[in-house]
């Protein structure tokens, strides 16, 4: 997605102000920066350092939770001369992916900027071809300290924030806002966002907001750039350190460019570049007046494959950089769609692309609406909207309407609903239901339920949203059964098969969930351990306590990974509802047996992977042009996956036979009699995305089977 957005769907600034500057006292103290910020001292010539970069693509949820698909890591040496070039020269390289098959090279050629000096200012990204010199596909802005400023900017604040110390010296540090405006015919790159000052000496400290352009159209857009409901913003943050006590060079550098399809629903793309600087050696031994280059050009080089392979002098653990930061810390200088401050507005996107065009074989087609109005200044937090559709085949309309309010570390939330919800079990996150295997391949692997709920929830944040959640609710609901309506996918495929039987009732309903560190899965790529512990309770026409737990985890130690993942569950009552049993096999939930082929008041499943990578052919591969491999990446790997359900009671077994029979009169899905599992093992490539091997159960006797695919299961 970045590659066609990033340029042609940058937002727009905000209107001019009145005066450039809104005092005068800002007026001189951003003339000094200016002056300072020009070029670098004259006795500075040149510097070198190490760098350490982590690339990741993210997924993002509505709440903020994030998901890494993939991570790379790379270990470079920088060295920038004031009247040469910047060059970049990679020593090593890893990556962790969970199927994305390609890497992140393939979009960015280079990853820092040497410095915030000059009269131009770049991205920290540059997209030109081929492994060495990239300077036509940079993208140059404006800088807000240079000479011409004044025809593109507009300043506010100045006021001291805080104090820094470094040694015996304390650093009064003041903060700029700095707003773009329209200042010629031509095509701008600009900044938006705020700059902090060293006060006393008036170097930049730190830089954080988004780029913009202004101007014109670029001719020759792709059609999908163009389309309505698509928002893409590149961002930067930029934080300097003293060197030597008088030169303010990178420390820390991310660029991060976000994407929302309003189809697609809020769920955000992410493609961040994090980076951190070390071991500084400076050259100011010469003296003279050489003028600081306008734009140095980056040299991109390469060490042998093999130093590359064996290179273990990482300063980070993989991932660790990825999850120090969050997509929500630049939503105070995004665009007016991702903003919580300003006017109020009307959104008409949908949380999720269900919400408005799904396919399933209960419904058929279904196609909706939504309509948000987000009060932000008008009432700080809340947003009030409706959603509702029709189904075609079936002929109903389904939708609702949702409030929510936000205010600091909670999220208050009321909601009214007639759905048609699914009753799988230990469902993968991101996982929403828009039917695309139903529609396209005649796969609809959930079983659903027309459901009608009335609710209000509780969330609170404690440490913030990637550390622990808890979550509240209470409502009233109504389940009445469905049946499959439709035999086929829109193009083909095999036949649905019957939509499973329920206990229809209605009921009022209690949750509590905790989690603990959301954003770690174990089937996405950040590193770290993860849980999550639920409780419900029904009391009416529909009775039952559930309980589930789930564990996370994920670890990198050099070549070796290791990731797990475990679900728990169990299900009280004297006549549990059908639909709140658990249901293993197929697909996700425990691959190797039938569809739902097993049932239970008790359950659990798992699944574990580890793997180790040999020291050889870690390098990233161009195979042509702009388009990369990650490092073929040879690796040993085993995985292990189980499930086990139980039927503890004779109402268990009960609602079992309500769920319906196959065609010899048997219950469609029975306890599974112990622990099944299956093992594998054999080798893996371009960082676990392919492996090949040998596979069997282990729960019973049978042979080796061989088994090639993508991801961590064998």
């Amino acid at each position: 997605m970045f590659p066609f957005l990033l340029f042609a769907q940058l937002a727009t600034a905000a209107p001019p102000g009145d005066s450039v500057y809104a005092s005068p006292a800002l007026r001189d103290l951003i003339a000094a920066a200016a002056l300072s910020n020009h070029e670098p001292p004259p006795e500075f010539r040149a510097y070198r350092a190490r760098i350490e970069t982590e690339l990741s693509l993210i997924l993002r949820d509505t709440i903020g939770r994030e998901r890494a698909a993939q991570i790379e890591q790379l270990g470079a040496e920088a060295s920038w001369q004031r009247m040469g070039e910047y060059a970049i020269h990679v020593v090593g390289y890893r990556s962790q992916s969970v199927g994305v098959p390609y890497s992140a090279l393939s979009i960015v050629r280079g990853w820092t900027i040497p410095s915030l000096y000059g009269e131009r200012l770049l991205l920290g990204a540059y997209f030109g071809g081929g492994r060495a010199r990239t300077r036509e596909s940079q993208l140059v802005t404006v800088h807000p300290f240079a000479s011409d400023r004044a025809q593109f900017y507009r300043f506010s604040g100045g006021d001291t924030i805080t104090t820094l110390r470094v040694g015996d010296r304390a650093i009064p540090v003041a903060r700029v806002r700095v707003t773009p405006h329209s200042g010629g015919p031509g095509r701008l790159g600009l900044f938006d966002g705020e700059i902090d000052l060293d006060a006393s000496r008036h170097q930049i400290v730190r830089m954080r907001g988004q780029f913009v352009i202004l101007g014109p159209p670029r001719s020759g857009r792709s059609v999908l750039s163009r389309l309505p409901g698509i928002t893409a913003v590149a961002y930067g943050e930029f934080v300097n350190a003293e060197i030597g006590g008088r030169y303010w060079l990178p420390a820390f550098q991310r660029t991060e460019f976000q994407a929302s399809v309003a189809l697609l629903g809020q769920t955000r793309s992410v493609f961040r570049l994090v980076s951190r600087f070390d071991d500084y050696q400076v050259d100011d031994s010469s003296t003279g007046t050489a003028r600081l280059q306008g734009r140095p050009g980056l040299v991109v080089t390469y060490g042998p494959q093999d130093s590359i392979s064996r290179f273990g002098d990482w300063r980070r653990g993989l991932g660790i950089a990825t999850a120090s930061v969050s997509a929500s810390d630049f939503d105070d200088v995004g665009p007016d769609e991702w903003r919580p401050v300003g006017p109020p507005r009307l959104d008409l996107a949908p949380t999720k692309t269900s919400e408005m065009l799904r396919y399933n074989r209960v419904e058929g087609l279904f196609t909706g609406a939504i309509a948000t109005v987000q009060f932000r200044d008008l009432f700080p937090g809340l947003s009030v909207g409706v959603f509702g559709g029709w189904a075609w085949t079936e002929g109903t309309a389904r939708g609702g309407a949702r409030a929510s309010l936000a205010r600091g570390s909670w999220i208050l939330g009321a909601r009214a609903e007639a759905e048609l919800a699914s009753t799988n079990d230990f469902a993968l996150p991101l996982d929403e239901g828009a039917g695309v295997g139903a529609l396209l391949a005649g796969l609809d692997d959930i079983d659903y339920v027309d459901r009608h709920t009335a609710s209000i929830s509780a969330t609170r944040s404690l440490g913030g949203f990637d550390a622990v959640l808890a979550t509240v609710q209470f409502g009233l609901g109504s389940d009445r059964a469905e049946i499959a309506r439709v035999e086929h996918g829109l193009f083909g495929g095999g036949r649905f098969r019957p939509n499973r039987g329920i206990a229809e009732g209605t009921y009022a309903l209690a949750t509590a969930e905790v989690e603990v560190h959301p954003n770690v899965t174990g089937d996405f790529v950040q590193p770290g351990v993860g849980a999550r512990l639920r409780y419900e309770a029904g009391a009416g026409d529909l009775r039952w306590n559930r309980a589930e737990v789930a564990l996370s985890g994920r670890r990198y130690w050099g070549p070796f990974q290791f990731s797990a993942h475990a679900d728990a569950g169990a299900l009280l009552g004297r006549d549990p509802p059908p639909q709140k049993l658990f249901e293993l096999g197929g697909n996700e939930a425990l691959p190797g047996y039938s569809y739902k082929e097993f049932v239970g008041d008790r359950a659990a499943l798992f699944r574990a992977f580890a793997s180790y990578r040999f020291p050889l052919w870690r390098s990233p591969i161009n195979v042509f042009r702009r388009f990369y491999l990650p490092g073929f990446g040879p690796g040993l790997a085993v995985g292990m996956q189980g499930g086990w359900a139980e039927l503890s009671s004779d109402a268990a077994r009960r609602a079992v036979a309500a769920l319906g029979t196959s065609t010899t009169g048997e219950p469609v899905s029975r306890a599974t009699d112990g622990v099944r599992a299956t093992v594998g093992g054999g080798i893996t490539v371009f960082s676990d995305v392919l492996h090949f091997g040998v596979a069997r159960p282990i729960d019973r006797p049978a042979p080796w089977r061989f088994v090639f695919g993508f991801g961590q299961t064998f």
